[in-house]
């Protein structure tokens, strides 16, 4: 039993030894170094539930649809900075219409739009363990956001178009990994209000979009260069 103890102490005292050394060797050059303009090719999925045409009781396609979209940023202090972010996703088609002389089915594609307006805190960019071949970077953000999606079909009863903005919350993970370029993982939970959208069909003021508290959830890949 003492032989273990004493193997356990050695085994722990010399992991201590060797990551307090780690954590001491200096592993970023100076105070700033994360501090500057950023910017960012982006790629996932976004959420797609508020496109449901209420008149014809139809929605667009399914409830996740791809996205692309650019990221732009400046750090005004290694840890805390602003980014704007600009997400489309339009990039499938689906059936719209229920099969009636008013909103007959047909194939149609959807575009949808989210910017963001961000402040963005950085954790560990002072962290003197952080290793030499990746630095690892969570981050948090909250700001503003809007949202714009238009269903264009060829028939103009199908044809929906909805807007609205509200508070824009997420995280994610930065990894700087040569020099100066980074991947990240994104993540944005979008709290909007929509507004309700009216059209005339066959004379009549119609609701096409209901609108009201429409949160929708985009995760992002990203790949960036920090200037």
């Amino acid at each position: 039993m003492k032989k273990l103890i004493l193997a356990f102490l050695i085994i722990t005292a010399t992991a201590f030894t060797s990551s307090t050394s780690f954590a001491q060797k200096p592993s970023f050059p100076v105070d700033g170094w994360h501090e500057g303009f950023w910017i960012a090719a982006t790629g996932g999925m976004m959420q797609a539930t508020d496109d449901r045409n209420v008149a014809s009781n139809v929605k667009f396609g399914g409830t996740f649809i791809p996205a692309l979209g650019l990221s732009l940023g400046y750090d005004f202090k290694d840890w805390i900075g602003m980014m704007f972010q600009i997400t489309y996703g339009g990039l499938v088609t689906a059936n719209v219409g229920n099969g009636t002389a008013t909103y007959p089915a047909e194939s149609a594609r959807e575009h949808v739009i989210n910017m963001d307006l961000s402040a963005r805190y950085t954790f560990l960019t002072g962290w003197m363990g952080q290793p030499d071949s990746v630095r690892i970077l969570p981050f948090v953000k909250l700001g503003g956001a809007g949202r714009a999606l238009y269903v264009n079909a060829p028939n103009t009863n199908n044809k929906v178009g909805a807007y609205g903005g509200g508070i824009a919350v997420g995280a994610g993970v930065e990894f700087l990994v040569i020099d100066k370029i980074f991947f990240a993982i994104d993540a944005t939970e979008h709290l909007m209000f929509m507004m309700d959208e009216f059209k005339t069909i066959n004379g009549t003021r119609t609701k096409i979009i209901d609108g009201g508290f429409k949160p929708n959830f985009q995760v992002l890949g990203m790949v960036g260069y920090h200037f």
